[in-house]
C-alpha cells in the first residue's frame, strides 16, 4: 500500500577537509497519500499512523534526514472522478474548487507527515497522478480532466511550497549560484525549482506541458512525441532556458560539487514497468533536456514512473 521505490544516497565528498558527509532519501511513486485529501492533518487515520511508522523506521535505521527527493506520484487522483472528489468533500463545492481543496489538503498534510517523522526538507516533483492521471489527459475521455489540471497544479504548489495559502511566500525562492530558483513567467513557475544544500544543487522539474489550447490530442509518431492526450512530456522554451541557466551557474560555482535533477518521467529506455502507465520524456536521449544534463555533467537524474 506504500512506497514502490526507496533509494538511500550517501555523499562523502565535501568542499573542505572538515566538511561532514551527509545522506538523503529518494522515494518514488508512493501513490498512498490520497486519503489525506479528505482527512487532512488527522494523525489518527490508518494512512497517517502506518506512514509515520514507516518513515520513522527509515529515519532511525538509515538516516537521510537532510532532505527527501520525491520524483512524483506521491498521491493518486487517476482513478477518482471530479464528481467523486467533490462528493468526498461534502458535495457543496464546484468541481474545480473541490479539486483544489483536496490537493491542498493532501500535499500540505503530506509535508507535515514527513516533518513529524523527522524529515524537515521535502523536495517533490510533479507526477501525472498529482495532475489527475494521464488517462484523463485525452480529449475524448468521458472523465477527462484537462480543464481542472490548473487546479491540480496550483494545489500541488500551494500545498507543498506555500503552506496551503495561494498568496503565501514561496518556499524555494533563494537564487542558486546567482540563478533564479524557479522559472517565473512560465506555467511551471511554482512546480519547478532549484534548491541548494551545502555543496549540492537539486533541480526539480515538472515536465507535463499542455499543447496549444488543449483541444486536440497530440502525437508525432515519426519523432515519438506525445501520445498522452493533449499534454505532452518535455522541457522546452523558457522552461528549458531556465533549466540551462541553473546548470550553467552551478557549474561556474567552484563550491558546488554535485548536481542532481529529478522529474517524474524516465528518459532512457527500456525501463522495467510494473503497474504503471509507462510514460517517457519526449525525445528520450536525443531531447535538449538530456543533452543539457550531459553538457553540464549532471551527476544523477532521478525519475519515477517505471518501477
Amino acid at each position: 500500500m506504500w512506497c514502490r521505490t526507496i533509494l538511500f544516497v550517501g555523499l562523502s565528498v565535501g568542499i573542505s577537509a572538515d566538511e561532514e558527509p551527509f545522506s538523503f532519501v529518494v522515494m518514488s511513486d508512493i501513490h498512498g497519500f490520497t486519503p489525506l485529501s479528505f482527512k487532512p492533518f488527522d494523525n489518527s487515520t490508518k494512512i497517517w499512523i502506518e506512514s509515520e511508522r514507516i518513515l520513522k523506521n527509515i529515519k532511525n535505521n538509515y538516516g537521510g534526514g537532510e532532505f527527501v527527493v520525491m520524483p512524483g506520484d506521491s498521491t493518486s487522483y487517476g482513478g477518482m472522478s471530479e464528481a467523486k472528489i467533490a462528493s468526498k468533500l461534502g458535495g457543496n463545492l464546484p468541481h474545480y474548487d473541490a479539486i483544489y481543496q483536496a490537493g491542498v489538503n493532501c500535499h500540505s498534510s503530506t509535508k507535515e507527515l514527513f516533518n513529524s517523522a523527522g524529515f524537515d526538507a521535502l523536495l517533490p516533483t510533479v507526477g501525472d497522478h498529482e495532475l489527475g492521471g494521464n488517462e484523463s489527459f485525452r480529449v475524448e475521455t468521458i472523465e477527462k480532466k484537462l480543464s481542472t489540471v490548473p487546479a491540480y497544479r496550483q494545489a500541488y504548489v500551494d500545498g507543498f511550497f506555500r503552506d496551503g495559502q495561494q498568496s503565501g511566500p514561496y518556499l524555494f525562492n533563494t537564487p542558486v549560484a546567482g540563478a533564479p530558483a524557479r522559472p517565473v513567467g512560465t506555467m511551471f513557475e511554482g512546480s519547478s525549482f532549484a534548491y541548494r544544500f551545502r555543496n549540492v544543487v537539486i533541480i526539480s522539474v515538472e515536465a507535463f506541458r499542455l499543447v496549444g489550447d488543449g483541444d486536440a490530442n497530440y502525437i508525432d509518431r515519426e519523432q515519438g512525441f506525445g501520445g498522452e492526450g493533449a499534454i505532452t512530456c518535455d522541457v522546452s522554451g523558457d522552461h528549458l532556458a531556465w533549466f540551462e541557466n541553473v546548470l550553467k551557474s552551478a557549474r561556474l560555482d567552484s563550491t558546488i560539487k554535485h548536481i542532481f535533477v529529478e522529474a517524474h518521467l524516465p528518459i532512457i529506455q527500456p525501463v522495467r514497468k510494473v503497474n504503471c502507465s509507462g510514460q517517457f520524456m519526449d525525445g528520450a536521449d536525443k531531447s535538449e533536456f538530456w543533452k543539457l544534463m550531459n553538457q553540464y555533467q549532471v551527476d544523477i537524474y532521478f525519475a519515477g514512473e517505471g518501477e
